[in-house]
């Protein structure tokens, strides 16, 4: 494609349920974005193929568009090393991921090809064009299948001396609770990610059989917007889940904020766009456990970019 053809970038963003995929301009405008199911029951060699299908996809609409993509960013749960492009540890909610090289995965399709921890990716989008824009500390969550965490100090992406730094979704939050694919035990994760809320929901189906929960199933089964649509009209077990649920957050979050005293925390991830007193819920919270003077200048704040920071951030990642 010629080189005078207007570039955008590629973004690749793949979590444990599913894969967001788009094209964005080099002012960061979303000019396209697609969704599907995330096909990590097919391996490590059927995910590969679905992100290749995803990206040549992708490179289709912008030849249409007589545009020039000039690179590919890959945003992927996991400890991985942002040089070689290879996923090397921390991935649990995707089996047999680990070993996986993005870079080398993605290559052969002729430009650049970048690779980060999806967390880290959606706090590059925050810091570049949303809410940590001009921030010097931030501590960025992500609240899906798992909890993901970026850091932004000193004004930049920080990863960690070995790729793995904002793991707060392995915080160790119940002692010798719950066993976390990760192999330890009472993760943050395993009490507070939407995975949790969905566990939780069908405990509580299991042991009330004739719970008002019924009324809200989805071809039977338990989901989140079903427990989203129960907390809306104030059913009282939704409620209640989600208010635990907040609480365990609020007390992963606040060990956090004691320990790097950040400007901000940034919550991202669908389930905050779903539930929105969620923030709310879990700002009370910390307010309630972090100590008085890492509170002074905090503000809790949804990601500016929603549920697409994940997406603009791996598209981004050229910029590092």
């Amino acid at each position: 494609m010629p080189a005078n053809k207007p570039p955008v970038f590629l973004g690749l963003d793949l979590g444990g349920t599913d894969l967001k995929y788009g094209l964005v301009s080099p002012n960061g405008r979303i000019l396209i974005s697609k969704k599907s199911w995330a096909q990590t029951k097919e391996g490590q060699k059927g995910l590969v193929v679905q992100l290749c299908e995803a990206a040549g996809e992708l490179f289709s609409i912008a030849s249409q568009r007589k545009l020039r993509v000039a690179r590919i960013g890959i945003g992927s749960p996991g400890a991985v090393n942002f040089g070689t492009g290879k996923v090397f540890g921390n991935c649990p909610n995707i089996p047999g991921w680990v070993g996986v090289n993005l870079k080398k995965s993605l290559g052969p399709l002729g430009v650049p090809v970048y690779a980060d921890n999806d967390a880290n990716c959606l706090a590059l989008a925050e810091l570049l064009f949303g809410t940590a824009k001009n921030c010097r500390s931030v501590l960025c969550v992500t609240i899906g299948t798992g909890i993901g965490g970026g850091l932004i100090l000193e004004g930049k992406v920080y990863r960690g001396s070995s790729f793995s730094a904002g793991e707060i979704g392995h915080t160790t939050v119940v002692f010798n609770g719950k066993k976390c694919a990760c192999g330890n035990r009472g993760c943050l994760e395993k009490y507070a990610s939407v995975s949790a809320l969905l566990e939780a929901a069908r405990e509580r189906l299991k042991a009330e059989k004739e719970s008002g929960l019924k009324r809200f199933l989805e071809n039977g089964k338990v989901s989140v917007r079903g427990i989203v649509h129960a907390a809306r009209r104030k059913e009282g077990w939704a409620v209640e889940l989600i208010g635990e649920q907040a609480v365990i957050l609020a007390a992963g979050l606040a060990s956090a904020i004691n320990l790097l005293n950040p400007e901000k925390v940034i919550l991202g991830g669908g389930f905050i766009d779903a539930y929105p007193p969620f923030l709310k819920l879990v700002e009370k919270e910390i307010q309630r456990r972090a100590v008085p003077a890492a509170l002074l200048k905090l503000k809790i704040v949804k990601a500016g970019l929603g549920n697409e920071a994940g997406l603009v951030g791996a598209a981004f990642l050229g910029n590092k």
